[in-house]
């Protein structure tokens, strides 16, 4: 009886250890869809945000341009540092929108060419005050 249940425990060793495991199933392909380009909504705030900052920095300096002369003159003495940061706020912008792609637009670069335009005109008022640009 021994016996038998011994060759009855062998048989069921051997049959678990030699039987095979299923193979997994094979992955059905599915079917690749090709991204499309789309317009990113992060791209037009990051272009809106820009575009606020020059335009504010437009106005500043706009309206510095049409200040008079004693008016300006008080200005720089208490802000001596004032339109050195000014050049190189409109500097940066003017970089920063010629480098990165989501600033590429026509918008932005009308944007940056009216900045242009009013730095002209602070330049051309201080120095007819007599205030080195």
């Amino acid at each position: 009886m021994r016996r038998a249940g011994l060759l009855a425990c062998l048989a069921v060793w051997c049959s678990l250890a030699c039987a095979r495991l299923a193979p997994p199933p094979t992955p059905v392909p599915t079917a690749t869809i090709a991204p499309q380009p789309t317009v990113d909504a992060q791209a037009g705030d990051i272009q809106d945000a820009f575009i606020s900052n020059v335009n504010d920095l437009t106005s500043e300096v706009s309206d510095l341009a049409i200040t008079p002369c004693d008016q300006l003159m008080a200005l720089v003495a208490a802000n001596p540092n004032e339109v050195t940061q000014i050049h190189g706020f409109a500097a940066t912008l003017k970089r920063v929108g010629g480098q990165q792609a989501a600033l590429n637009t026509d918008d932005v670069r009308a944007a940056l060419a009216a900045l242009d335009m009013a730095i002209s005109q602070f330049d051309a008022t201080l120095g007819a005050c007599g205030i080195k640009p």
